[in-house]
This record gives C-alpha cells, sequence and structure tokens, in this order.
C-alpha cells in the first residue's frame, strides 16, 4: 500500500514543484523581460506541439481507442483556455495572489470525479481537500480584502479557469486508461497548442516573437523556462493521474502556491524587483497561515 500511495504521491508533489519554478520564470518574462503576452501564448504553445510531435515520432501512434485521444486532446483544449486567462492574469496582479485561485481545480475535480467516475471521498478526504483549497484561496486577498469581501474581477476569471483545470484532469485521468504516460502527453499538447498557440498565429506576432528570441539573454531564459520545465512537470502530472484518485490527485497539484510563497521569500529581494511582489508583515502572516492549511492537508491525504 505504502509503494502504491508514493506512486502517484511523489509524482503529485514533484508536478507542482516543477511548475512553481516555470511559474516565476513566466512572471520574470512577462513583468521583467517585457515580451508581449500573445507572443508568450504562441511560444508556450509551439514548445507543447514540438514535444507532441517528438513522442509521436519516436513512439508511433498509440493502438487506443479514438474516444481515449480525443479525451486527451480535449483535456489539452481546456488547459489552453486556462494558461491564456492565467498568462493574462499573471501580467495583471500578484503571483503569489493570482496562483493559489488559480489553484481551486481539485474542489472541480473531486466532485467531477465522484459524479463521473465513481470515486468514493471519506470525510478526511473532503477535509483535505476544503484545507488544501481553503488555504490557498486566504493567500489571494490582502487582509483588508479578506474583511471586505471585495475582489477584482480578475480573479473571477482565474476562478473560471480552474473549473476548466478540473475538468481537464478528468479527461485525462479517463484517458489514461488506454494511453501512456507520454501519449498522453503528446495529444495534450495537441490541444493546448489549439487553443493557447493557434489563435495567436499572426505576423505580427510571430516577428515580436522573433526579435525576441533573436536576442540571447532572453531567449535561453525562455527557451529553458518553457522548454525543460513543462516536460518534468507534464510527466509527473500525468503519472500521478494515471496512478491515483483524480480527486486527490488533485488536491496535491494544488499545492503550487506553497512552493512559490516558499521560493519568493527565501528570494525576496529578487521577488520585490523582479516580479513585483510584496512583503508587507501581514502579507507574510497571511500567506503563512494559508500555507499551513495546505500543508495540514497534503499530510492528511498522504498519511490516511
Amino acid at each position: 500500500m505504502f509503494d502504491l500511495e508514493l506512486s502517484w504521491v511523489l509524482p503529485a508533489i514533484a508536478s507542482p514543484f516543477v511548475y512553481a519554478l516555470v511559474t516565476i520564470g513566466d512572471k520574470w518574462i512577462l513583468s521583467s523581460l517585457k515580451l508581449r503576452i500573445e507572443s508568450f501564448n504562441l511560444f508556450v504553445g509551439i514548445i507543447q506541439l514540438s514535444v507532441a510531435i517528438s513522442i509521436l515520432l519516436l513512439l508511433g501512434i498509440p493502438d487506443a481507442p479514438f474516444s481515449s485521444i480525443a479525451k486527451s486532446i480535449t483535456g489539452g483544449l481546456l488547459w489552453g483556455v486556462y494558461l491564456i486567462v492565467l498568462f493574462w492574469a499573471l501580467r495583471r496582479e500578484q503571483m503569489g495572489r493570482i496562483v493559489p485561485v488559480s489553484q481551486t481545480s481539485p474542489v472541480f475535480a473531486a466532485i467531477l470525479g465522484v459524479i463521473f467516475l465513481g470515486e468514493h471521498l471519506e470525510w478526511w478526504g473532503w477535509f483535505a481537500v476544503l484545507l488544501v483549497v481553503g488555504g490557498a484561496a486566504i493567500v489571494s486577498a490582502e487582509p483588508k480584502q479578506i474583511l471586505s469581501g471585495g475582489f477584482s474581477k480578475v480573479y473571477l476569471y482565474v476562478i473560471a479557469g480552474a473549473a476548466l483545470v478540473g475538468l481537464a484532469q478528468v479527461l485525462l485521468k479517463t484517458s489514461s486508461e488506454d494511453l501512456n504516460v507520454w501519449h498522453n502527453m503528446s495529444f495534450r499538447g495537441i490541444g493546448l497548442f489549439t487553443t493557447l498557440a493557434l489563435p495567436f498565429l499572426r505576423p505580427s506576432i510571430v516577428r515580436d516573437l522573433g526579435i525576441f528570441l533573436s536576442n540571447r539573454k532572453t531567449a535561453v531564459p525562455i527557451l529553458f523556462i518553457e522548454g525543460v520545465g513543462p516536460i518534468f512537470g507534464n510527466a509527473f502530472l500525468l503519472l500521478a493521474l494515471a496512478n491515483g484518485p483524480v480527486s486527490l490527485v488533485s488536491a496535491l497539484l494544488g499545492t503550487r502556491p506553497v512552493f512559490i510563497l516558499i521560493i519568493t521569500l527565501v528570494f525576496a529581494p529578487f521577488a520585490k524587483r523582479a516580479l513585483a511582489e510584496k512583503f508587507t508583515r501581514a502579507d507574510i502572516v497571511t500567506k503563512g497561515l494559508s500555507t499551513a492549511a495546505v500543508v495540514g492537508g497534503i499530510v492528511l491525504i498522504a498519511l490516511a
């Protein structure tokens, strides 16, 4: 039982850690390097498509039902819409507030997993999901906003995107019954390219991206952050979904804010200057309390 749990618990924790590093890099590229958001979407989508084609060339087309392939592609389509919203929000707001809201997908994934996949959650499972999501949501608002109940409309769009991710995770879970991790990643990448990059495949945007990539100082960071990072992040994500219940895997995938908080606190001077993050005493206390709730949920999920 212990080995079985590690087969999905460890990758479900490794994925958000990798994506915490990727998200910090995304914020840096959008805020400090000033890459046009449409060009960024195009680049991320092209990378995903390139990885997808490479996998299919190496492993071939899988002998799997068309329905499973369609579910994987649809999961990518939904994820692409989510990323458009996320990148737009990261450009407008603090990363430490946007990312926790974007990780509310476990609520939607848990509900969909129970309804459509026949998964069953005991009371501790629901409590753990609520701890993770609640802790992540608290960190999204400043203390004054929590008391007044006021939130920017940006967060409503991000929550809607999180709902799409919850549905995408369920689709990718079901497609994993017939597709291995790499084939699932490839078809997800094709879907993601379709919604994230294809709408921005225009001459002016391609030209802007070409200028950005022609400069070594800007090309190397984006190639490493969006070329290498997501490969590992996606592999861990799909491995976790293939081996564990989507409701609990999704909850662990929602711990990205914890890693972002820790990393930004450790590198606070860089985060304040390059990422436009705030570190007032109230911010740190609020984020610390929310982190404790998230970690409590993780422990309960992993050990129960």
